[in-house]
């Protein structure tokens, strides 16, 4: 029987990142994911093949929220923007990611895009919002200039010349390096020992198979939570955040978001006072359709233009509510404080495209969606400040440790928490 030092259960970034870590530090690592490896072909078709039942996972309210089924996770599916760790949400719980968090920026490459392949959607959006009195400004990405296309916007459809850094990167990297990596692979339960972890059970084509290793660490997002309830943690699973989010636009002369490259200007100056911020970008045009229809059959007439639209969202800290259940559904309200940080976000998005030219009757505000299902295996909570569960060895590393909702993107703090766990498990593990 092959035992490994450790299993890492989801190749998102927190998982993908603790592969990397430890296999860099002579560890032996299994690997384990779920879905498979779709192609990124930078089209409708490469996202919903990436996200769970193709993006159409709503709540018992009718709340979309979206979760990734694919090596590498949701990471594939993000518009490469880059947010540091927040102090605000990691300083009540006594953990300090500044050191990793520069160690990925260089490793991710972390930096300004330049204003060629900004756009001139992005620029015109900068100037207008300056001038009706915001502070805005270009936002850092991890996205390698060299290979990124001007005017493509693809970002958040599967870049397909790999200039975005995602998740795989690391994931491969592992892999060269040494780390097992088995795909279509959906652990069900932990194997315990004496109060510790010392393997999983999982199905692999319809097979059920038993990996052991000296630690485990969970790294499947939501998928966390039915895990940790099979082993007697109950609490995973008990009220979550998503970052609600919601898209506004209109119709600006001579602009569109179309082939504009997504979230590479915009404002965090709400984000500390407020628990929000607005960024450039619009859904594309299959999402744009399901959205409409979930704001009434009547706003499908809307659908033809969509090709003339300009559109900004509005992202927020949400509350932590409703549940993860046993048969993976899920409850999360839209709660009133939300709906209030949601509202000021759209008011602030009316102002900036009314600036930049949009006439008010063009006006049109999508209905909110979650695109980070996080904070459901919180720290303190579920998990301590090393990332570990009350069983021994058996860890969480991604966006469920959240303590709370992060209202940014998460990928830059994902990986600094992976980072972090990697240097603890290696003492731990010598």
């Amino acid at each position: 029987m092959k035992e490994y030092d450790v299993i890492v259960v989801g190749s998102g970034a927190g998982g993908s990142t603790v592969a990397r870590e430890l296999t860099r530090k002579g560890k032996k690592v299994l690997l384990l994911e779920r879905g498979g490896r779709v192609n990124m072909m930078g089209n409708t078709l490469t996202m919903a093949l990436i996200l769970k039942y193709f993006g159409l996972t709503r709540s018992v309210e009718k709340n979309t929220v979206v979760f990734a089924d694919n090596y590498g996770g949701l990471s594939n599916l993000t518009a490469g923007c880059a947010a540091c760790p927040p102090k605000i949400v990691f300083d009540p719980v006594g953990i300090d990611l500044s050191e990793e968090a520069e160690e990925a920026r260089q490793e991710m490459h972390v930096q300004q895009l330049p204003d060629n392949l900004v756009g001139k959607s992005n620029i015109r959006l900068l100037e207008a919002a300056h001038d009706a009195g915001f502070a805005w400004d270009k936002m850092e990405n991890f996205i390698d200039p060299e290979k990124c296309i001007e005017d493509c916007g693809q970002c958040m459809l599967g870049c397909r010349t790999g200039a975005k850094w995602t998740a795989r990167v690391f994931g491969d990297e592992a892999v060269a390096n040494g780390a097992e990596l088995k795909l279509h692979t959906r652990v069900n339960e932990v194997i315990t020992e004496n109060g510790k972890a010392v393997g999983v059970i999982a199905s692999r084509f319809g097979k059920k198979t038993r990996y052991h290793a000296r630690s485990v660490v969970l790294s499947a997002g939501t998928g966390n939570v039915g895990i940790l309830r099979n082993a007697g943690i109950k609490e995973a699973g008990q009220g979550f955040c998503c970052d609600w989010l919601q898209f506004a636009g209109g119709i600006i002369p001579d602009i569109n978001s179309v082939k504009a490259n997504p979230m590479s200007v915009g404002t965090l100056a709400h984000y500390e006072s407020d628990g929000l911020v607005v960024l450039p970008v619009f859904p594309n045009w299959s999402q744009f359709a399901v959205l409409l229809g979930m704001t009434g059959m009547k706003n499908l007439a809307v659908f033809p233009d969509f090709w003339k639209y300009t559109g900004l969202m509005v992202k927020i800290r949400d509350d932590s509510a409703g549940e993860i259940y046993s048969d993976t559904s899920f409850s999360k309200p839209v709660t009133k404080t939300d709906q209030k940080k949601l509202d000021k976000g759209v008011g602030i998005i009316k102002k900036v495209l009314k600036r930049a030219g949009a006439a008010d009757d063009s006006f049109i505000a999508l209905k909110p969606s979650g695109a980070h299902p996080s904070a459901t295996c919180r720290i303190n909570d579920v998990v301590d400040q090393n990332l570990e569960t009350r069983i021994s060895n058996l860890y969480c590393c991604d966006s469920s440790v959240f303590p709370s909702s992060l209202g940014l993107p998460v990928v830059w703090t994902a990986v600094s928490l992976g980072k972090r766990l990697a240097n603890y498990m290696d003492g731990r593990l010598r």
